[in-house]
Formats: C-alpha cells, sequence, structure tokens
C-alpha cells in the first residue's frame, strides 16, 4: 500500500528554532531552524521510506477564521525575527530535497493537511501526518495516524480516546467547549478540559449538547445556554478544513533522492558542509581513474618518468599515508605527489599487500626525490604540513620551502570555521566528493592499519589528496589574496610551521623518578580523601558518579540543591564550591578531583607520552584550533599545567633541562594591556606604561579617588579585575559576579574607568561600530574574526559577539606578537645569534633550553628579539626567569 507522508513545516520549524542553539552562517543569517528542520525531514523520508510527501506551509496572510473572528490568534507572542527570517529559506529546502511543498493564502498549514488526508485515504493510502499539533488528531482514523516525530509517538484511534475520551470526529466539539488559549479560541467560559469531554461523551456533538442545555440543571446548563454563539464559533475555528482551493499533482509528491546540482549549493549557501558531506554521493574506494591520470610507482624508469615533468614544475603538492597519527612514531606506508590539477602520482613505501609488487627501496626513492625536494623548485604545497614534513624528515626526506599548507590556509581565512579538513574544504570549494578514510581502514573495532588495505585502493586515493590539495590551493590562495590576508598567511603562520615542527622534534625533557614519585604522592592523598569523604558521607560509595554523589549530599546530608541539569541534579565545582561553607564534604570532594585530575591528566599522561628510549615529552602544537589566532597544544596539553597551586608547580616541577643547560622561562608582561593602550591610543594608559608606573595601581588610585601610595592589596586586585575585565569585554553583571560586589558597584567601577581612560571607551564604540558595518574585526596584523552573531536580535548571542569583537583585536594581536617573536628567534638561531631550543610556547610564555655556557649572551638576544617583535607606542616588557626546572 503505497504511503503519503504530511508535514507541518511551521510547527517543526519552531520546533528545531527553540529545541537548538542559535546559529548563524559567515553572512550573518540566523539558520539553527534550517537545520533543525533539514535533519528532521531527512530522517523522516530515510525511516519511513515514504512514497509521497507533502510539506505544508502556513502562510503571512489572515485566513478565514479571522472572518470568522478577528481575534483568533490575536494573544499569541509575534515570532522572533531570528525565526521568521528563515521560513522563506524553509521554502527553498523544501525545493532543494527535492520535495513538494504547498501553502495556500486564507488556510493554514493543518487544513492542507486535512485536504491532503482526506484525498489519500480515497486512494486507499497509508497516510501519516507528521506533527505535534493536538488538533491534527481529529484526523485520526481510516488509514490517517499521526506521528509525533521528535517524541517518537504514533497516535492511532485508541490513543486519541485514551487521551481525550471521545472519537477523532468528536474533538472538535470537545475543544470548542474547552477552548484554546494559544490560538485564543474562547470556547465557553468556566467550562475546562474534564467537564467538556464529559459533556461530548453523553451527548454525543456539540449541537445535541446545545439543543439538551436547557434540560440541563445547575451551572453548566447556564454556562451553556449563555455562551451558545462562541461555542459554536469556537468550533467553526478549530474544525480543520478538507477541502482546499489547491491542486494536487501526485507525481509532484512522488519521493526522489535531490539533485546535487540544486541541494549542493543551497547546502553550501546555508554552510551546512556536513549535511553536505552526508547527502552528495562520496566516491567509492576505488575511484574513477579515467577522469584523473593516477599512478601507483613500482619502479625506478617509472619514478624517473613521473619527476621529469615536476622538475621544472612552480608547484608540488605533497602528501603521506602512514600508520599512525604521531609523526614522530608513525612509519611511512607511502608518498603522494602532483604537481598538475588531475594528475598525480603515489609512491608505496611499506605495505603488506601479496598481490603486489614490491615496492622500491626507501634509499633509491630518497635519491631521486631529495633533489625535488631540496631544489630551488618547487614551490611545496599540502594539507597539514606540519605532519607530513616531520613524518618525511625521519624517513630522510627534509623538506624545505613550505610555501602554502591548505588547512593553515583555511584557518586565515576564517579561524571560527567548524572543519579544516581537506574533504569537507574540497567539497565545499572545488565541488569533489573526495572518498572518506573510513571507505579504506574502517572505523571503530574493526578499523585496520592503512598498510594492510590493497595498494589498489590506497594507491588512487593517496593520489586524489595530492591532486585535490593542489586544486584546494588555487581557490584559497585567491581568497587569500583578495582579503588581504597575504603578509599573514606567507609571513607568519606559514614559516610557523617549520618552526613548530623544529619544537616538537626537541620536546622537553622530564625528570621520570621525580614523576613516579610524585604519582605516588598524588594517589596516596587520593587515597586519604576518598576515606574522609566516606567518613563525613557515612557511607562508600562511587565518588565519580554524579548521581551517587546527588544522593549523598541532596538526600542523605539534606543540603539545597542550586542548579539543575538535563540529566539531574548539579554537582559541579560552582556547586560544590558554594555548598563547602554548609559542609565539610564539598571541599573534600573539589581536592579528592583536583588530586584525580592532576594524576590522570599529567602524571600518567606524561608517563604515557614518554617514548621508552628518550626522557623527553613532545606535544602537538595545534595552529588551527584557537579562533584568537593562539596556538594550542594537545598529546600532551602542556598549556595547561595549573601554575597558581602548590600542586600545579609541583607538576612543573618534573620538566628539567638536559645536562648543561637549564630552562628559561620568557614571559611577556601584561601584553594584553599593553595592546590595549597602544590599539585604543589613549594616552593615560600609554603614558602609564612610558613611565613605568603599575597599572593597576594607577588604576586603582582613580577609580576609589584615593594616592596611588593608599592603594592597598585588595584594592589593586580590583582594579586588575576590572583592567582585565575591559580587555576581555567584561559587563557590570559578570564583574559584580568576580568580585562578589553588587551590580550597582561593579558598574559604577567600569564608569570611573572610563572616566580615568576615556581613549578606551571612544576605542570600543568605534570596534563596535565596524564590527556590525563589516561583520568582522581584524588584529593590528590583519588576522580577521567574523562575527555574524553581532548583529543578532537575540540579546546574549549578540552580547558574545560584541564581548569578542572587544577581545579578539587584543588577544589576537598578543597572538601575532608571539609569533613574530618565535619567528625572529628561529631566524636568529639560525644566524647563531643565541644557543639552544625553542621547547614551548604557552600563551604570552615562550619556554628555552639553554646551554650554561651562552646564557647571558642568548638571553639579552631572546630578550630584544622578543621585546621589538612589532613597533608600538609603548614599551614592550619581557620578564626573564631561568632555574632548574620549569616550576623555578
Amino acid at each position: 500500500m503505497p504511503s503519503l507522508y504530511l508535514i507541518d513545516a511551521h510547527g517543526y520549524l519552531h520546533r528545531a528554532y527553540h529545541a537548538l542553539p542559535p546559529m548563524t552562517n559567515s553572512q550573518g543569517q540566523p539558520v539553527n531552524a534550517i537545520y533543525g528542520f533539514l535533519r528532521m525531514v531527512m530522517k523522516i523520508v530515510r525511516q519511513n521510506k515514504p512514497d509521497y510527501v507533502a510539506v505544508c506551509f502556513d502562510t503571512a496572510a489572515p485566513t478565514f477564521r479571522h472572518t470568522v473572528y478577528p481575534h483568533y490568534k490575536a494573544t499569541r507572542k509575534q515570532a522572533d525575527a531570528d525565526l521568521v527570517s528563515q521560513f522563506p529559506i524553509a521554502r527553498e529546502a523544501i525545493q532543494a530535497l527535492n520535495l513538494a511543498g504547498f501553502e495556500v493564502d486564507g488556510f493554514e498549514a493543518d487544513d492542507l493537511i486535512a485536504h491532503f488526508a482526506r484525498k489519500g485515504q480515497a486512494n486507499g493510502w497509508e497516510v501519516v501526518i507528521v506533527t505535534g499539533d493536538k488538533d491534527a488528531m481529529q484526523l485520526v482514523g481510516n488509514g490517517v495516524r499521526i506521528l509525533n516525530e521528535p517524541k517518537n509517538l504514533v497516535i492511532d484511534v485508541p490513543q486519541v480516546i485514551e487521551r481525550y475520551g471521545v472519537n477523532p470526529d468528536q474533538i472538535p466539539d470537545v475543544f470548542s467547549l474547552m477552548g484554546d488559549a494559544s490560538d485564543n479560541v474562547p470556547g465557553v467560559p468556566g467550562i475546562g478540559e474534564k467537564t467538556a469531554i464529559k459533556l461530548i461523551q453523553e451527548h454525543g456533538t456539540l449541537e445535541q449538547l446545545l439543543r439538551d442545555a436547557p434540560s440541563l440543571t445547575g451551572k453548566v446548563g447556564s454556562l451553556l445556554l449563555e455562551h451558545a454563539d462562541s461555542a459554536r464559533q469556537s468550533r467553526a475555528l478549530v474544525e480543520l478544513r478538507h477541502e482546499v482551493p489547491v491542486t494536487i499533482d501526485w507525481e509532484k509528491c512522488a519521493v526522489h533522492p535531490p539533485s546535487p546540482e540544486v541541494i549542493a549549493p543551497f547546502l553550501q549557501r546555508m554552510e551546512f558542509y556536513g549535511l553536505l558531506k552526508e547527502m552528495l554521493p562520496t566516491a567509492t574506494v576505488a575511484v574513477d581513474t579515467s577522469k584523473r591520470d593516477y599512478l601507483t610507482i613500482w619502479t625506478e624508469n617509472e619514478l624517473i618518468n613521473w619527476l621529469s615533468g615536476a622538475a621544472g614544475a612552480e608547484r608540488l603538492a605533497v602528501d603521506v599515508e602512514t600508520t599512525g597519527l604521531n609523526p614522530l612514531r608513525c612509519a611511512l606506508i607511502g608518498i603522494s605527489l602532483s604537481y598538475e590539477a588531475g594528475a598525480a602520482c603515489y609512491i608505496p613505501v611499506r605495505h603488506q599487500d601479496l598481490q603486489s609488487p614490491v615496492p622500491m627501496s626507501l634509499s633509491l626513492i630518497q635519491k631521486h626525490l631529495a633533489p625535488l625536494f631540496g631544489g630551488e623548485k618547487p614551490k611545496i604545497y599540502g594539507h597539514n604540513l606540519k605532519f607530513d614534513s616531520l613524518v618525511l624528515k625521519r624517513h630522510g626526506f627534509p623538506i624545505g620551502r613550505l610555501h602554502c599548507d591548505t588547512m593553515v590556509a583555511s584557518y586565515v581565512l576564517n579561524p571560527s570555521r567548524t572543519s579544516h579538513g581537506l574533504k569537507d574544504l574540497v567539497l565545499e570549494l572545488v565541488h569533489e566528493p573526495m572518498t572518506s578514510i573510513e571507505q579504506l581502514i574502517g572505523k571503530g573495532a574493526k578499523q585496520i592499519s592503512m598498510e594492510l588495505v590493497p595498494v589498489a585502493q590506497v594507491g588512487p586515493y593517496a593520489a586524489a589528496d595530492a591532486d585535490m590539495t593542489l586544486r584546494l590551493a588555487e581557490h584559497l590562495e585567491k581568497l587569500i589574496q583578495e582579503k588581504d590576508l597575504s603578509r599573514l598567511f606567507y609571513e607568519m603562520e606559514m614559516p610557523l610551521v617549520e618552526i613548530l615542527g623544529t619544537m616538537e622534534e626537541s620536546g622537553v625533557r622530564i625528570d621520570r623518578e621525580y614523576l613516579n614519585d610524585l604519582g605516588r604522592e598524588l594517589r596516596g592523598g587520593m587515597e586519604s580523601l576518598e576515606k574522609l569523604i566516606f567518613e563525613l558521607a557515612g557511607e562508600k560509595f562511587n565518588i565519580n558518579s554524579p548521581k551517587q554523589l546527588a544522593t549523598i549530599l541532596f538526600e542523605k546530608l539534606s543540603l539545597p540543591v542550586l542548579r539543575r541539569t538535563k540529566t539531574g541534579i548539579s554537582t559541579d565545582e560552582e556547586v560544590l564550591q558554594k555548598l563547602s561553607a554548609q559542609h565539610p564534604l564539598p571541599k573534600a570532594l573539589m581536592d579528592f578531583r583536583e588530586l584525580q585530575k592532576l594524576h590522570s591528566t599529567y602524571v600518567e599522561g606524561l608517563q604515557t607520552a614518554l617514548s621508552d628510549s628518550s626522557d623527553r615529552v613532545r606535544t602537538s602544537f595545534n595552529q588551527t584550533v584557537a579562533a584568537t589566532g593562539r596556538l594550542s597544544s594537545s598529546n600532551p596539553n602542556l598549556q595547561n599545567i595549573p601554575i597558581r597551586t602548590e600542586l600545579g608547580r609541583k607538576i612543573r616541577k618534573a620538566f628539567i633541562p638536559k645536562a648543561g643547560s637549564c630552562l628559561v622561562s620568557a614571559d611577556y608582561s601584561q601584553i594584553d594591556l599593553r595592546m590595549l593602550a597602544h590599539i585604543s591610543q589613549d594616552q593615560t594608559l600609554i603614558e602609564a606604561f612610558r613611565t613605568g608606573e603599575d597599572v593597576h595601581t594607577t588604576t586603582a588610585s582613580s577609580i576609589f579617588n584615593v594616592n596611588p601610595t593608599d592603594v592597598t592589596p585588595e584594592l589593586r586586585r580590583v582594579a586588575k579585575s576590572i583592567n582585565f575585565g575591559i580587555v576581555y569585554g567584561i559587563s557590570a553583571y559578570g564583574l559584580a559576579q568576580q568580585l562578589q560586589i553588587t551590580a550597582e558597584e561593579a558598574k559604577s567601577h567600569i564608569e570611573r574607568y572610563f572616566i580615568r581612560y576615556p581613549g578606551v571607551r571612544v576605542w570600543i564604540d568605534q570596534t563596535l561600530k565596524e564590527a556590525r558595518e563589516k561583520g568582522y574585526v581584524r588584529t593590528l596584523l590583519g588576522r580577521i574574526r567574523y562575527l555574524p552573531e553581532i548583529l543578532s536580535k537575540n540579546g546574549s548571542i549578540r552580547g558574545f559577539a560584541e564581548r569578542m569583537a572587544m577581545n579578539t583585536p587584543i588577544q589576537g594581536t598578543s597572538a601575532d606578537i608571539i609569533k613574530v617573536a618565535m619567528i625572529s628567534l628561529h631566524g636568529a638561531r639560525a644566524r647563531n645569534d643565541w644557543s639552544g631550543d625553542m621547547l614551548i610556547q604557552v600563551h604570552d610564555e615562550l619556554l628555552f633550553e639553554i646551554p650554561e655556557s651562552h646564557l647571558a649572551s642568548s638571553l639579552k638576544t631572546i630578550k630584544h628579539y622578543m621585546e621589538h617583535a612589532i613597533p608600538l607606542s609603548i614599551p614592550v616588557v619581557v620578564d626573564l626567569k631561568k632555574g632548574a626546572n620549569w616550576a623555578e
């Protein structure tokens, strides 16, 4: 039996809008309702495989119900502008999905659904109404049922009777009596749902009830007599029309797959790249090589012939296949190269494929690739070149002239993108689907190593990576030039690729024995705290179970519930902090959690990261993660080690220099505040830094109207919070929370701050104005950050974007400065201007390993290059500290 699915578009658009967090694309268009709606419709079609679909929309025009009752829906709150702006796009979305959408002025979507349902019934089809609207229950029966998709509820006649106690065709009679506040249907005042159901059960229909009203005793009879017209009018409002002036073309409603030529541009415009990847047909494992000149090279002659064309090329894309994701530990499986679009080669190095020839020896491949990688030409292109170059260098293929990393280029163009992956970018910009790696190696428990995949499959896959990288680069380099990002990309971010690779190779030495001792100390502390926790709780329980912990805290100990989440009562750090004033157990729990985190994250994490042959830990520096332009660190994360706690300092004590050297920390002093002074050009702030004043004391003196000599540590602390709070766009409420003062006091502090530093206020206003006009902000060196949310009608979303607009030029420029300093220091190191190695970058700090014999001269050079990275109108100060470990 054919099936017809009728979808209530506006009902699900409303649901999606309120269920999903706010989302906007780079043009500032809200898209969360569209995204959720698309997902819902796709799920319906995919899971239920209907033969026909009709998506029914409301229109903005008044309906016949407004003629019956002008106040119909008059009490409804006006829909958010962000939601309304997505209604027209929803119609486009249905067209893009190759589904039929319908709307008729004067009628609601529910009427269209009723009309289609009756036509489907007449055809003898199975009719499913996809809606959460209770009015549709009157249509249930004779092959018509309701699917409430979010709740996964199927409603047939028994469910209608169970819910309302009447048959579906009696639903309008019940609703006409009880009314509907959401639609402003008056009903009969004084008659609620229970009474309405009982009356219709006894009298059958509204008309029969009204005929029987004179004989009814009590209040109900008089109410019915007094409001009979209102009841009849209400029934006219709630009853769905089965006849609507709309032409039905069932072939148009037949379900067909969306056309890639239609759906792809729509999803790209919406920036739904995940959906795009899901919906477009992906390449099969065996790539169609008839359209591409891809070659797997097995012999020396084949390699010589291919390289003869590459020798004079301007560009060369390089990609590697490996046994893992750690560039300093994995083995090289093969190398792919491309010097022109549509052509690429794959050179197997290590495969366990008995059906293929034996690969050339590594030394033979090195012999022929070395001139290509080490000559003046071509320029090297790649995607995640830091990884590829580290792998190749370890296997005897050192690469210079890293010209364009497409992953980094994507990041420079839009650091807020959720994915800078090659396949996502190629799909978006080159419009070519690519084979996913999971198609070759599988995923989860069934995943295998790439070296076990037949070369016949790996070759085209790997060659495509190099080919598509080269094609993608054309698009990205053009965009970089158009957006005036060339200097940032080619002179800062690309040189940094090689520098970060060098730092990762160097690693940092760990005192294994000390780390083992510290692990034992932390485990001992955890055991003691565990005993204390059980004593305070009066029983043993799973400390790491939020549910069990909530039972102890809020049921057994009767502590007050401070916050609830979707999963239950919150027992997070903030809650425990507040509860610790009432009972000692929350404080013991916080101490236990701190020890547990330090032990698992750092002691165990560092021990895992140490290789058997070396005492050095090698992290991965991520260049394309933080939207502000800052670097991040992972596997292990060396940027999150606590510095303000004694336990955190104990972790840092495990980091030591090699013999004959010491560790040196070079830390920018108050760099964000100095950036604020330079960018805002506030003369008072500039003068404070030029004369070497303590800015926090100066600010405290002004805000609290006291002499600088009378500023107490507490007043300075408050001023410090305000100084840095301004940089991060803090609100009066946020400052009040931070300082535990009233909002009025916080507002007064901020106002006095701007009286002291009026240039900052002017700069903030101008920055926000430009951000609203352009949709983005830039750092001093041109780094761009898009902020489409700054035009959002939602106050909290808009406020967050405004804080980012204030913060990004400051923090982003600070990030740029340390990157410039790293590049300058790398060049100076190559010229032997200083000795040692740059090991770690942590926000505003660089950690070095310096030979003690060259310490004095190296410190002087490091300080010079860091303080003069870029010219500013205020002095930049770098604090140098040295010691036998990082804690010192």
